[in-house]
């Protein structure tokens, strides 16, 4: 009996120990890197054409890009992230009156700066939870053809987008080094669409895009 009470430190500090190895410490960095999927959960007002509003709306759909974290530890539970990606491109496709027509193409960049709260790692699991400010860029809007063939020839301007990201995770700590991490996050994005055609028709529609975002990507700390 001695001798077991004398071995049950060791037997419990020896499964203990693995996994607080596979946690974050103070001034870690980690990088985070895979596919990433924006899912717009849009609604839009009526599209406004020369002043009347229309019965039709505005649909988005989906697209998947590389996404990539880096995130600094402030200690061992809290770090502060920021989110990356290559640029993703959407379709703006008509509803209601415009069913099926789509009606311009655009791109666009959701850096996103969050706090991020991870719990306690258990056997190498460790989920997380943050919340942040998110600035999306959008560029390179373009009227399609099909549009321009069924109403006219023009250009369209999308505004950029400022609001909060709120996102859960979880990190699988393969080693000392190596994570695998899923992640979904949602962005607070609005934007007012204009298009303007060369027969001075003008065209506007609030949009609130509201896009979760989803990872699974494979991490490095260092």
């Amino acid at each position: 009996m001695k001798q077991m009470k004398a071995w049950l430190p060791l037997l419990l500090g020896s499964l203990v120990a693995p996994i607080a190895a596979h946690s974050f410490e103070t001034g870690d960095w980690v990088v985070r890197g895979g596919v990433t999927t924006t899912d717009p959960r849009e609604s839009s007002d009526n599209i406004v054409a020369n002043g009347s509003p229309m019965a039709a709306k505005v649909g988005l759909d989906s697209d998947t890009q590389l996404g990539i974290t880096a995130e600094y530890m402030l200690d061992a539970n809290w770090g502060v992230e920021l989110l990356a990606a290559t640029p993703f491109e959407h379709t703006a496709t008509g509803r209601g009156a415009l069913a099926g027509v789509d009606i311009a193409t655009f791109k666009h960049l959701p850096p996103t700066l969050s706090m991020v709260y991870h719990f306690a790692s258990v056997n190498g699991f460790q989920p997380y939870a943050g919340v942040g400010l998110n600035y999306t860029v959008l560029f390179d809007e373009d009227l399609t053809s099909e549009f321009e063939s069924a109403v006219d020839k023009g250009s369209i301007d999308l505004e950029d987008s400022f609001g909060i990201a709120l996102q859960v995770g979880a990190d699988y700590h393969v080693n000392e080094r190596w994570l695998v991490n899923a992640s979904a996050r949602w962005l607070d994005l609005e934007t007012e669409a204009e298009i303007r055609t060369d027969g001075g028709s003008k065209f506007t529609a609030d949009i609130d895009v509201d896009p979760m975002v989803y990872t699974i990507s494979v991490g490095y700390k260092f």
